[in-house]
């Protein structure tokens, strides 16, 4: 058992990590591999108010467990349904992001650099495929680390080990671990794709799709890189953040396309669609539109050739930077 090459320099550092600990199976092997190779380490367990007697059990078999290895771990309750409702979304996704939110929080009260969690390369496969159905251009996965907000790092150390590797070195040395029942369930989709789509394909190509699946991704985002890594030489933002549009309007469509979607993702917009970009290609012309509005409350604005995007309140959403007034 070992971490994810990519993540390796941010576990090397000596900085404080926290582990997102659920009491499963690939969260216990987590912070036990962080702890035994001397990560600094602490641990943080969201409840989420579902589940009932279960979810209790969760969280106090998590405490026990860092109590047992000397890791300090705090406990944080979320109401998962009323998220749910407030933010008018599944509550799969709200429990998602409750629980995100929930982890930076810790993470920064904490003093942590970095935030470890525990997907594997059967989340990666499901992740890959769940987005692919959705219309995802590519097969985009999850990334092993990734650059967040307030300066914290998001590590998915796991993310090259199938879920079998991680349950085999479990019982190897003789540590429990939780089940949540709903995992289970053809309660979701992701469920689905889990439970019968994904062993489907197994026994369709007489071999693991998995680790398939992983590789394509990877490729996949080695160009996306290389892309990203392109549009940033032609140093198309202006000092103030804003996109430089007469070099845009010379691209071909495509590329357009292209540097539209790399700029809402340098400025941290939510939930960039196809269908947000080609709102942008309709404001950029020079006789469209000089604003339209974006997922999440984000307007996007032309003027003077320059475009740039703010917020419900009028908060410039700048390169890297975040929110400024």
């Amino acid at each position: 058992m070992d971490f994810h090459p990519a993540c390796l320099p941010w576990l090397k550092n000596g900085d404080r990590v926290l582990a997102g600990l659920s009491g499963g199976r690939d969260s216990v092997a987590l912070l036990l591999l962080l702890h035994r190779v001397g990560v600094p380490v602490c641990a943080c367990h969201v409840h989420h108010g579902i589940r009932g007697g279960e979810a209790d059990r969760d969280a106090r078999f998590s405490r026990e467990l860092a109590v047992s290895l000397g890791i300090p771990c705090d406990e944080v309750r979320i109401d998962a349904p009323a998220l749910a409702g407030q933010w008018k979304m599944s509550l799969e996704a709200a429990a998602r992001r409750g629980r995100h939110a929930a982890l930076e929080e810790c993470a920064l009260s904490r003093g942590c650099k970095a935030v470890a969690l525990a997907h594997h390369q059967d989340d990666q496969a499901e992740t890959i495929l769940f987005r692919l159905c959705r219309g995802a251009a590519g097969p985009k996965g999850i990334r092993p680390v990734r650059e967040g907000r307030h300066g914290l790092v998001w590590l998915r150390p796991l993310l090259h080990l199938s879920r079998k590797e991680i349950t085999d070195w479990l019982r190897s040395i003789g540590q429990e671990w939780c089940d949540d029942s709903t995992n289970g369930a053809p309660c979701c989709a992701r469920n689905i794709l889990r439970r019968e789509a994904l062993p489907a394909l197994d026994r369709a190509l007489g071999r693991r799709v998995a680790p398939i699946l992983a590789r394509s991704a990877r490729l996949a985002g080695e160009t996306a890189a290389a892309l990203d890594e392109a549009l940033a030489a032609l140093e198309l933002i202006d000092p103030q953040g804003r996109l430089y549009l007469p070099k845009i309007l010379a691209f071909p469509h495509a590329l357009q396309k292209a540097a539209l979607h790399w700029y809402l993702r340098l400025c941290r917009v939510p939930g960039v669609t196809e269908e947000g970009v080609r709102a942008l290609l309709g404001i950029i012309a020079p006789r469209g539109p000089a604003r339209c509005m974006l997922c999440g409350a984000v307007t996007a604005r032309r003027r003077e050739r320059r475009l740039w995007v703010e917020d419900a309140a009028g908060q410039l959403l700048l390169p890297g930077r975040g929110r400024e007034k």
